[in-house]
């Protein structure tokens, strides 16, 4: 078997990029999350990064006006996620 054959169909012809951007949403997803429910547990091989980004995604959940903020919609836009973060900000917090 050729290493085409041993991916799952759903990884058959995904790009290194794809899989880059898919690793990225998933960090998002979960500082997302974590800053949604405190205590909530993440996946162990995502909390380093959950954790590093999670500041940033607190501050523009709650629409500060700073660095980290800027940062996380950055971040957000770069791994194609930005709709979904912008979705969760407060209602109160829009722009």
């Amino acid at each position: 078997m050729n290493e085409e054959e041993m991916r799952p169909a759903c990884r058959v012809g995904v790009t290194a990029e794809d899989l880059a951007h898919e690793a990225d949403r998933a960090v998002l997803y979960g500082a997302i999350l974590a800053a949604q429910r405190p205590g909530v547990k993440i996946k162990l091989h995502l909390a380093d990064a959950v954790a590093a980004l999670l500041p940033a995604v607190r501050a523009y959940l709650d629409a500060e006006e700073n660095e980290l903020s800027a940062y996380a919609i950055e971040y957000a836009r770069a791994c194609g996620a930005e709709a979904f973060l912008q979705s969760k900000r407060k209602p109160s917090a829009s722009r």
